[in-house]
Order: structure tokens, then sequence, then C-alpha cells
């Protein structure tokens, strides 16, 4: 097992989110120069010119309310939301190239023939890829520019093992850090969004496995279906959705208000004089009988959550991670030292107590390298699996709450990982029994 001390090689979070496509996306504003034209041959899945539908007839995920197991929290329930990153942020980006291109190490140029029929692609395919128009070879790296109809043509089993070597590559922007489709359903996905049917057929098409989740890297080669910029800013703004959940706590007469209360508050009695008379004004108002979490949370991530980053959040020079909104979960205005990997390090060796599960609210949970126990992701434990996090240093990935397994799938898809909870030294709440 590694020791807290190993945390102190790396605090550097992967900048990945449940749709990690905008990890690249961090770096100063651009306004988009690229022209959406189709540049690499016609493609079979047409757009349909001024047609604008959306999938209204299909809900997200069937919304459903999803009841908690018991604990400590008391009696909780959730339901999934959408959130898709604000206009005003995505203008800021520029448009993707709509000019697909794979990118291959000097190195692996002499063996690519052998490399890509590996990955299941016919020799057909294998010639059409090595032999398309564009190809650049330098001390950079293979650029390889494939056709629109080969991508299309490449079967879901293929994609995935050709995908899993370009992100292995950090020049492969949208293979490194592409959307991820967390309930597996691109419909179901994007339904209510303002994407047309035949994009989102296309997104489905071109979808592939990372892990146990469904992943999408062909933006460029989807923004070909774009009748303008207009659409092509709608797109792009479509592939910034992510899932969070609503988090209500159910309360009446029976609620063991003192015991929650204990749960909640860490047994430091962290906002109890607050909380505690709005809970029982809960309890004696006639048909009221749930809560939402956030009123429990403390001050700060009661600010941001379900929130996307303020540009002004950047005026230190970089933009807030996980490790970030972990480390300040407790305070009341955020520490801007925390973004610092090395101080947000010590603040975990001296504030911070290695934990096991049962985990407890307010805990931290990192995500520790299996070779070096670097940490690559961190999250705060909220109840029932159920964390608080933000999955990318970005503008474009929000503070949102998560079930564990989906930041799991997110994150250690190829094993490369484990979590490991930490505590602060100060909690002194312990449920019966321990």
């Amino acid at each position: 097992m590694h020791s807290i001390h190993s945390i102190c090689r790396s605090l550097a979070c992967l900048a990945l989110t449940s749709s990690p496509l905008w990890a690249q996306l961090a770096g100063p504003y651009s306004i988009a120069e690229t022209p959406l034209v189709n540049q690499g041959g016609p493609i079979v899945i047409q757009a349909s010119q001024g047609q604008k539908t959306t999938s209204d007839e299909v809900v997200p995920d069937a919304p459903r309310v999803i009841t908690c197991n018991p604990g400590p929290w008391g009696k909780l329930e959730y339901y999934y939301v959408y959130l898709e990153a604000p206009s005003y942020l995505v203008d800021h980006f520029p448009m993707p190239s709509s000019k697909s291109r794979w990118i291959f190490t000097p190195a692996q140029e002499s063996s690519l023939p052998s490399l890509l029929a590996e990955t299941g692609l016919t020799a057909e395919q294998v010639e059409a890829v090595l032999n398309a128009p564009g190809k650049l070879s330098n001390a950079d790296g293979v650029y390889l520019f494939p056709p629109p109809q080969l991508i299309l043509d490449i079967t879901p089993e293929v994609r995935s093992k050709l995908y899993a070597i370009l992100r292995k590559i950090p020049a492969n922007d949208y293979h490194v850090d592409p959307v991820l489709i967390l309930n597996d359903d691109a419909e179901k996905w994007f339904a209510n969004s303002e994407l047309r049917p035949e994009i989102i057929d296309m997104i489905d098409k071109l979808s592939y496995k990372r892990g146990d989740l469904t992943a999408f890297s062909d933006l460029s080669l989807l923004m070909n279906l774009a009748s303008g910029e207009s659409e092509g800013r709608q797109i792009l703004k479509a592939m910034t959705r992510t899932r969070s959940l609503i988090l209500r706590t159910i309360i009446n007469n029976h609620t063991e208000v003192d015991e929650n209360m204990k749960y909640w508050t860490t047994g430091l009695n962290l906002r109890r004089k607050d909380v505690v008379p709005m809970l029982h004004s809960v309890i004696a108002t006639q048909g009221v009988e749930k809560l939402d979490i956030l009123h429990l949370l403390p001050a700060l991530p009661r600010k941001l959550l379900y929130t996307y980053p303020d540009p002004s959040m950047g005026a230190e020079g970089i933009f807030p991670d996980c490790h970030w909104t972990s480390l300040n979960f407790f305070n009341y205005n955020a520490e801007p030292y925390l973004l610092d990997s090395r101080l947000a390090t010590t603040k975990v060796l001296e504030s911070f107590a290695q934990v096991d599960p049962p985990y407890r609210f307010g805990d931290v949970l990192f995500f520790l390298d299996t070779e070096h126990g670097d940490a690559f992701h961190s999250c705060i434990y909220v109840a029932d699996d159920i964390v608080y996090c933000k999955n990318g240093r970005n503008l474009l990935s929000p503070w949102i709450l998560s079930k564990l397994d989906d930041v799991k799938a997110i994150y250690l898809f190829d094993g490369n990982g484990r979590v490991q909870g930490f505590r602060n030294k100060k909690s002194t709440y312990a449920p019966a029994g321990e």
C-alpha cells in the first residue's frame, strides 16, 4: 500500500471530464478560423440543409428518482440532470478542423502497415490510410489524413483497438480526451439537445468502447455535417454535455435530525446552527418532505455546484482543478495556494490521514497511480458512493455530483490506479458501532 507521502510526487490532475474532449481547450482564448468545409471527400451520411429538429420524444435516461441506500446520512434520493457549457464560454474557443487526422510517432513510421493491420483494418483500408493525400512525416511525428468514408466503415471493435493506440500520443487530442457517454446511448445522452437526429446518428455510428464506457473521438468528421458556423457551435456546445445528479434528503417527523446532522457536520457541528432550524422548519411545513442536499454543503461547494468556472478564476494563471476543488471543500473562501501542486501536497500531509472504507462526508478520495502512487485525480465523498468533483482543469468542466463508479470508469478504465481515502484529522464523527 502506498503511503500518504507518495502523493508528494504529483498532484497533477489528468484533464478528463465526462466530456473530457475539452482538456486541450484550457489555453488562451481564440476565435474560430477553421472553415466548415468537407476537405476529405464525400461522406455517405448527408446533412439535411436548413432542417432543425430535436429528439424531444426521447427523454435522457427515462428520468426517474432513485432511492439511495440507507446510512448515517439519512434517507436520500437522486435523479440525473444534464449540463452544457454556456455559449459565452464555448464561443471563445476555436472549432475543430473538419479534416480528420491521425498522428503517430516517428519511431512508429516503419511499422505502420503492421501496426494498423493488427487493429483489424483490412489490407485495403491500411493502404488507403497510408496513401491518402496530405501525409506528412517530420521530427514531430507522422501525420495521416484518413478518408472520411474509411472512418465511417471501421467497426466499433476495430475503432476501439485503433484509438487505444492513438490515445497514447498526446497530439491526438480527441483520442486522448474523447467525449464519454456515461449511459452508453448516444440518442438518450443527446436527447433534448440542439443536435439534429442525423448528427446524433453519426455520433452513435462512430462511437466505440473505452473500458466500460462509450466514447466518441471523431469530432472533425462530425463537423462535415454542420450546415454552417452557427450549427458548428451548437455541435461544439453539445460535446461539452456532462451528467450530474440532483441529491435530496427526505425529511419527516421520523427523521433523526440530531444523528443525521452529526454525519453532515463531520462531528464538528459545521453549520449546525444554520441547518438544524431549517430542517425543523421543513418537518413542520405540511406537504414539504424533501430538501436539496445543496443546502447541507459547505459554503464554497454550495456556490460552485452545477456551475462552470468564470474566466476570472484564471487570474492566478491557472484554473481550478480536482485537487483545488477537493482541498477547498470546507473553506468559506477558496485558498489560491492550493492551485500549486507542491503546496497542495503539503496541505494533505499536514491535515489529512489515510483511511479505508466506509468513507464519510468530506473525505478526499485520491486516485493514485498503481506504479508510483502519484495522485492524478481526486473528489469528495458525500454519501452512498456519491461524490462531489470537478473532472478537469479547464473552463468547460463544471462542478458536479456523480456516482463514484462513474468517476472510476472515467479515470481507471485501463487499470492504471486505485482509490485511497484521506480524512481531515479534525473530523471527530464516528457512526454508531465504530
